[in-house]
């Protein structure tokens, strides 16, 4: 551990489990008024109901990337195939989400 370089840790900090955790909250706190958001290019769609839920797929699976990619990968927190299967559990949340964000729009 102390072989990694310590821009890998700020980045692995911040990166890895700031944002993700931020983005977490903001979604759940979003998510118990049955809301979701999605910051487009120049617009913000807000979504409500079982839209919501799904659209918030996305926040969740873009996490999950952020946390893998970060930390989980720069650390060596799981064995390779743990971490693939997190990283591709997390790619089909990000995608369900995207999709319904454009379809539900």
């Amino acid at each position: 551990m102390n072989r990694i370089p310590l821009f890998k840790k700020v980045e692995a900090l911040a990166l890895g489990i700031t944002v993700p955790v931020l983005l977490i909250g903001y979604t759940i706190f979003l998510l118990l008024t049955n809301e979701a958001v999605f910051w487009g290019r120049s617009s913000t769609a807000v979504y409500h109901g079982i839209s919501a839920y799904l659209v918030s797929l996305l926040w969740f699976g873009v996490s999950g990337l952020l946390v893998g990619h970060f930390c989980l990968r720069t650390y060596h927190l799981q064995r390779r195939s743990s971490h693939k299967v997190f990283m591709w559990v997390s790619a089909i949340l990000s995608s369900v989400g995207l999709v319904s964000a454009i379809v539900l729009a």
